[in-house]
Formats: C-alpha cells, sequence, structure tokens
C-alpha cells in the first residue's frame, strides 16, 4: 500500500491530478481484493473513467453555476443589497445539501462496483431525501448547542444502512440514540472547556488594552495558534473515542441481514490509536499516504467485526436494479468520498 500511495502520488503531480480518478480505483481495488468473509474474497468492479466522466458532468452542470450565484450574490452584498446576504446563506445551504446528497451517491456508486461470490451490493434510496435530512439534522443540531447529536448521528445511519442491500436483500438497522447520552455529555463538557478557555484568554488579552496581541509577531501568533489547535485534537480525542465506540458497538449490534446479527468489538484504546495514527499520517504525509490510513481503517473493521451465524443466502438473490453508470461526480467535486 504504501508503494502504491507514492506511485499515485508521482502521477497525480506528472498529471496536475487528474490521475487521482484512476488512484482511488486502484486502491479500492487493492482494498477490496484484501478483504474476505466465509472464505470469499470482495471485488470492486469500479473504474477510472467513470469517476472522471462523473467529476466532468458536475463540474459542467452543478459546479460552475453554483460558482457564478455565489459570485452574483457576494457582489450583490458588496453594492448594498439588503438581500445579498440572505442569497449568499442560500447558495451556502444549497452547497451543503449537494455535498450530503452527492456523499449518498457516492455510496450507492462504491456499493454496486462491490462484488462478493457474483452478487453485487446496492443501495436505494434518495440522495435528494438524505441531504435535506443532514440539513435538518444541522439545524436540529446548532439550535440544541450540538446535545441533539446522538439522535441526529443514528437518524442518518439508520436511513443509511436500512436502504443498503446485497443482492435484493436488504439490511435492516434499528439503531437509537438511548444509551449513548452519558458519554456525548462527558464529551460535550469537555469540548466546551477546552474550546472556551482559549477563546476567553485571547479576549482577555485583548480587553486589556495592553497592547499584546496586536504588537506579537505574526509568525509567533501563527506557531500559538498551531500548538493550540494540536492540544484540542489532542485533549478531545479520549472524550471522542470514548464515544465513538459506543456509537460503532450500538450501531452494528441494532443492523442485521437475513437472519445474521453482527458485533463489533471496538474498544477505545485501539479506536484512539487508529484515529490519532491516522491523523498524523494524513498531517506528516500532507496526505500523501492517505491510502495507508484506509488500509488500517479496512484492517481494524475486519479485525473486530463478527456475525452470531452465517446469513440465509437462499434468501439472496441478484439484484435486477439498475447500477449508476458514472462516478462520484457531487462528492469529487467537493472532494467528501476519499477511498471509500
Amino acid at each position: 500500500m504504501l508503494r502504491l500511495a507514492l506511485l499515485n502520488f508521482l502521477l497525480n503531480v506528472l498529471t496536475l491530478s487528474l490521475w487521482r480518478f484512476w488512484a482511488k480505483t486502484r486502491v479500492r481495488r487493492l482494498l477490496w481484493s484484501g478483504t474476505a468473509a466465509w472464505g470469499d474474497h470482495a471485488e470492486y468492479t469500479g473504474r477510472g473513467g467513470e469517476l472522471f466522466l462523473g467529476f466532468v458532468v458536475v463540474m459542467v452542470s452543478v459546479f460552475m453555476p453554483i460558482l457564478v450565484a455565489l459570485t452574483a450574490a457576494q457582489m450583490a452584498v458588496e453594492a448594498g443589497n439588503p438581500w445579498g446576504n440572505a442569497f449568499v446563506l442560500l447558495i451556502q445551504a444549497v452547497a451543503v445539501f449537494l455535498a450530503f446528497a452527492g456523499l449518498y451517491r457516492a455510496r450507492r456508486y462504491q456499493l454496486s462496483r462491490t462484488l462478493w461470490r457474483g452478487i453485487r451490493a446496492g443501495q436505494d434510496g434518495e440522495a435528494w431525501r438524505y441531504g435535506l435530512m443532514v440539513l435538518g439534522c444541522g439545524l436540529v443540531n446548532v439550535l440544541s448547542l450540538g446535545w441533539t447529536w446522538p439522535w441526529t448521528e443514528m437518524t442518518l445511519a439508520r436511513y443509511r444502512l436500512g436502504n443498503t442491500r446485497f443482492g435484493d436483500e436488504r439490511f435492516v438497522c434499528t439503531a437509537r440514540a438511548r444509551g449513548l447520552y452519558r458519554r456525548f455529555a462527558v464529551m460535550w463538557g469537555v469540548a466546551a472547556l477546552v474550546l472556551c478557555l482559549p477563546l476567553v484568554t485571547v479576549l482577555g488579552l485583548y480587553l486589556s488594552g495592553d497592547g499584546i496581541l496586536e504588537s506579537a509577531e505574526p509568525a509567533l501568533l501563527f506557531i500559538i495558534g498551531l500548538l493550540l489547535a494540536g492540544g484540542v485534537v489532542l485533549v478531545l480525542a479520549l472524550p471522542y473515542a470514548w464515544y465513538r465506540a459506543a456509537v460503532l458497538r450500538q450501531l452494528v449490534a441494532a443492523t442485521r441481514f437475513a437472519g445474521t446479527t453482527f458485533h463489533l468489538d471496538a474498544r477505545t484504546a485501539p479506536l484512539l490509536r487508529l484515529g490519532l495514527g491516522n491523523w498524523l499520517i494524513g498531517v506528516l504525509s500532507l496526505g500523501i499516504l492517505r491510502p495507508w490510513a484506509a488500509l488500517r481503517e479496512f484492517r481494524f473493521v475486519c479485525a473486530n467485526l463478527s456475525a452470531d451465524c452465517e446469513p440465509d443466502w437462499s434468501s439472496v438473490r441478484q439484484s435486477a436494479a439498475a447500477a449508476p453508470r458514472l462516478g462520484e461526480g457531487l462528492a469529487a467535486v467537493f472532494d467528501g468520498a476519499g477511498e471509500f
């Protein structure tokens, strides 16, 4: 994987990043082919050309019109148009909607190109509905100061997993947020404390009138900002991993397929090592070794995921639903799909 990541980086440089569509495809093929269940390996059949064509179509039909509209709205703000700011907010909301709708379509594409024992996976449901759900959940989270986060997280997960299928057999997900709020409250409290202390300190220095901030060297302020950001990540990592482990265990335990229930042995310490390790890999390699981080995630899930029994394959048939022809256009434009 390291050799493939370095080769993809070199080819991206030589092609001015156009190789990234074929790079993702090669990484996915390696990850899928190295994953086996009940003695058989998975297969990824997507093509880089499908991702590239999807990107081009969305760039022309979606991204460019949004960019033109946003430029016009900003010009209206500068001209003193009272509706200018409202237009900017509306366009930003549309962009968020399209980004998450694009991620849903990207997941549909990836599943449609995933085969196991000759049977294709897939995803039903509407991308536009999922995008609206994300906007609604985001608004609720803002109004509740984040306290509805576990509920919104499980609501969105139920929609994704409940519309996931293998062949013509759907997964069933009944996950609820019950049991998560104790850990979430700890994480929320730590986050509030960690984020408020630097803000209060900076505000106090500014209001003191001593001119400390104004006289400080920009380079020094930049370094202090980086150190503070790194410190915030490190302090929040532990409570977040503690909460995240419970979310993953609860979500997997509430998911069934063809008479089979699943179990994920997600513990705080291994999840913390995985998250911090992948964060360091991404930061120190400037994103070059992101495929290696994806491989670490794959290995973590495969090593800790188990099933109580083998599914009843007699009820599973190849789906007659049409697979998408083009790749992750919206997600590629907003750079949200990653390796998987």
